[in-house]
């Protein structure tokens, strides 16, 4: 005799992904020390978790590196930014990491 056991999982995630793939981070200082301008930096989200930093210089998108999300933390860090973006921002901007991460 087999003990039957129904169970109901949800259908929709709690967090739903915005419909805009594209985000301001802020502003962020570029150049050598004493010759520094104020540049604009955009992040885009990708399919499969990727994200890609972008920068419009005179009506034109120019695309950085792409990042895997579980090192998209890294790549923010080494960018000195004006305003501090904080995971929470991350994740209403859809961004997702496996794993646990801890802070010091």
């Amino acid at each position: 005799m087999n003990n039957v056991i129904y169970v109901e999982f949800q259908k929709q995630s709690k967090r739903k992904l915005p419909r805009k793939r594209v985000f301001y981070l802020g502003q962020y200082y570029a150049g050598p020390p004493l010759c520094q301008s104020l540049e604009q930096l955009w992040l885009k989200r990708k399919p499969n978790n990727r994200w890609v930093f972008q920068q419009k210089i005179y009506g034109i998108v120019f695309e950085f590196e792409e990042y895997h999300g579980d090192d998209l933390l890294d790549a923010l860090d080494a960018i000195p930014l004006v305003d501090e973006v904080t995971m929470d921002d991350l994740l209403e901007m859809g961004w997702r990491h496996q794993g646990e991460v801890i802070q010091l």
